[in-house]
């Protein structure tokens, strides 16, 4: 879908002197803005901080063994693989993964907005030259960072194609009525997909 040249992408207590059967649980406070934080149980009332948390949109998980009780009131949660970073935080991220692989010749702005979306995964709109990535899903909560990622470059792709389609050999942008994607989008968006996971592999 288009709007002023805007191209849209859808879709405490201490347990000291208890007999551990695997390894000590870890305990994560989860901040409104999505930021994941360690903290050690040792040094917190986990009743009081689990409450605390809850009032300001966050919340306290627990990651750990069966065999290992949690905290007082730690709501169990699917445990995080990695950090994930807030999503003020995103921009500056994603912009420095892609100037590992390519350089545009035209800045551009990102916008990484946390309205929650049903379809739409992002968006370009070429006046403004603006990549926009919406953070969350109405149903899902947060979207997984690289799934955010690649609609960055997906966005990105539309941005290198109206701007300089001459650096992959066209002499302008492949856009044509009614279709959202043209052959020359597509090339783009490999080139950079296949940069990044070369990188990855190095």
């Amino acid at each position: 879908m288009e709007d002023d040249g805007a191209t849209e992408t859808t879709r405490t207590g201490s347990q000291a002197g208890r007999t551990r059967l695997g390894p000590d649980p870890l305990y994560w406070l989860v901040h409104p803005n999505g930021g994941r934080q360690a903290i050690d149980p040792r040094q917190f009332d986990l009743e009081r901080l689990a409450e605390q948390a809850r009032r300001v949109g966050g919340r306290l998980v627990v990651e750990g063994s069966p065999d290992t009780p949690a905290g007082p009131r730690a709501e169990p949660d699917r445990p995080p693989l990695r950090f994930e970073p807030p999503v003020s935080a995103l921009g500056p991220l994603f912009r420095a993964r892609l100037e590992r692989v390519y350089r545009c010749l035209v800045d551009y702005e990102v916008d990484v907005n946390p309205r929650p979306t049903t379809r739409v995964l992002g968006g370009y709109y070429k006046s403004r030259r603006l990549v926009r990535v919406y953070s969350h899903d109405r149903q899902g909560g947060r979207r997984p960072l690289e799934e955010l990622f690649d609609t960055f470059l997906h966005e990105t792709a539309h941005h290198i194609e109206y701007t300089e389609p001459d650096s992959f050999h066209a002499r302008e942008c492949g856009r044509v009525p009614g279709r959202m994607h043209s052959r020359l989008f597509w090339r783009i968006l490999g080139d950079l997909k296949g940069r990044w996971a070369d990188l990855q592999r190095t």
